[in-house]
């Protein structure tokens, strides 16, 4: 594994998708007759560049988000990205298609690249979380937790709205600006969630990973709340321990559950271990 290989190969991908971002700016058909412009086909075009464009920033900002996990990167992980770009390249050529004619064939073979991007990146974000832990078990409902089961984030997702596409290429075509956007927002509340995991030890883990879907939402709010009041009262020890006493408190009350064995805080088990000292 290479630190500097993972470091060259961010900025690498950073700076294809923002050529494709620009690319498929400057390639969205116009259409201008006898001097008037065609606004109906214009905003046509601009509605299927969001789609594109949906599409790379959620992909930009997933990539960052699970690569910000590791210092180093194999080889083979490596080729599987560069693999993943050369697909994603191809997005504004597709996305040009649907723009000129958006029929059957082109929303079908969009929705078919969309599938082998979304199958490459699921590889690698399951590569990543199982060689940084060690627990296979463990990783696989820590990775079911953290990006969901959800079936319309999933891979088969695209396999149904390809099928869709095929019959109703405008409503398909609809959907595949719905998923990436609803990802892109999910991604970015639960992108906190997936730091503070990472934190946990094994027995924490297996205690989050067994709480239930409403216990987990709760869990989720009491540690929003705890981290928003830490930021309000700075630094302030005092104020911190009773902080986190009353976090520990809430947890023990809502889910019965020990705080400590759900999440270790970097500053609060420093803070800890010196009152043991």
């Amino acid at each position: 594994m290479q630190k500097k290989l993972k470091d060259r190969l961010d900025v690498f991908v950073d700076a294809i998708i923002a050529i494709l971002i620009t690319v498929m700016v400057l390639e969205l058909p116009i259409e201008i007759t006898n001097g008037v412009l065609n606004y109906q086909s214009l905003f046509t075009a601009i509605g299927i560049y969001a789609v594109s464009f949906c599409f790379i920033a959620n992909l930009w900002y997933q990539h960052a988000v699970i690569f910000n996990e590791v210092e180093k990167v194999s080889n083979g992980l490596v080729v599987v990205d560069l693999i993943l770009i050369f697909f994603a390249s191809l997005i504004p050529t597709f996305t040009r298609l649907m723009a000129i004619d958006t029929n059957s064939m082109t929303v079908v073979m969009y929705g078919v690249l969309d599938l082998i991007i979304s199958v490459l990146f699921r590889r690698i974000v399951r590569s990543i979380v199982h060689d940084k832990y060690t627990d296979k078990d463990d990783m696989r409902k820590l990775y079911n937790v953290i990006y969901g089961r959800a079936f319309y984030e999933s891979w088969v997702s695209y396999a149904v709205l390809i099928v869709i596409g095929y019959f109703l290429p405008k409503f398909s075509l609809i959907l595949f600006i719905i998923i990436p956007i609803r990802s892109f927002i999910r991604h970015a509340a639960d992108n906190e969630e997936f730091n503070d995991i990472g934190d946990l030890g094994s027995h924490g883990r297996e205690a989050f990973v067994n709480l239930s879907a409403s216990q987990r939402r709760l869990f989720k709010r009491l540690a929003h709340d705890y981290r928003n009041r830490t930021r309000t009262i700075g630094s302030n020890p005092e104020a911190q321990k009773q902080a986190w006493q009353d976090f520990s408190q809430q947890v023990e009350k809502e889910l019965n559950l020990s705080a400590a064995d759900v999440m270790k805080w970097s500053h609060q088990d420093h803070h800890q271990g010196r009152e043991r000292d």
